[in-house]
């Protein structure tokens, strides 16, 4: 079960005249960013915004086709650098369409900056999909660049199989108490509604593995709200 991001365009003027406006973004395909791979199991995974250069951590780009009309054979990913040179590029043939996760191609002495990762599909020269992470030298550079109060890897429960998917709506919201060092201690189930009452342990264990950058300052009372709201896709 995944959902698109509608994102607004807008329209850039030059003197009187409007500029073209830009090609919507396809929602064929979902994109997700992980930290690193989820092993087998698992009750959550560590999504991400932000990649590392430095190799200190195995990043993951999930896809998952969400155009029940195409029949993939072969799946592509595409990096995209951000003076919009191809980093790098990649052919998947064991897939189906459903949600895969593979090793984000990370060139050391490649460009940081806002790199966009696209999907085709077939051997198609067609964006299917299309998603935009933020790429930084190293870790640290990461973590320095994220305020103290936010998440670079903020944990998100992993979708239950044995649910159907006309059981998902609810409501589930749980606060993280963080620690100095950017790690959670502890995790509050706050509301849980629906389908928000099974996926609870699920909930803190995406919780446990959220990561904020270290704060020598922070207060020992510090803690960051999650709320997700489960409708059933139509």
């Amino acid at each position: 079960m995944f959902r698109s991001l509608c994102l607004m365009m807008c329209l850039w003027s030059s003197g009187t005249a409007l500029a073209t406006p830009p090609a919507p973004i396809p929602k064929d395909a979902y994109i997700e960013f992980l930290w690193t791979r989820t092993s087998v199991g698992a009750l959550a995974r560590q999504e991400t915004r932000s990649f590392a250069l430095d190799g200190r951590f195995d990043h993951q780009v999930c896809v998952a086709i969400l155009n029940k009309d195409l029949v993939v054979e072969r799946m592509e990913v595409r990096a995209i650098g951000p003076a919009g040179r191809q980093i790098s590029r990649q052919i998947y043939r064991d897939v189906d369409g459903s949600k895969k996760c593979f090793s984000a191609d990370l060139p050391a002495d490649a460009p940081a900056g806002k790199w966009t990762y696209e999907v085709r599909v077939n051997d198609q020269d067609r964006v299917v999909g299309a998603q935009s992470v933020d790429v930084f030298a190293t870790v640290d550079a990461l973590v320095e660049q994220t305020p103290a109060g936010m998440p670079y890897v903020l944990g998100r429960p992993n979708y239950d199989p044995s649910l159907a998917p006309d059981q998902f709506t609810g409501e589930l919201v749980w606060v993280m108490h963080i620690k100095r060092d950017g790690t959670v201690s502890a995790v509050d189930i706050e509301r849980a509604e629906g389908v928000g009452i099974t996926l609870q342990p699920k909930a803190v264990a995406a919780g446990l593995i959220s990561l904020f950058p270290p704060d020598p300052a922070r207060d020992a009372s510090a803690t960051f709200r999650r709320h997700l709201s489960f409708r059933p896709d139509n």
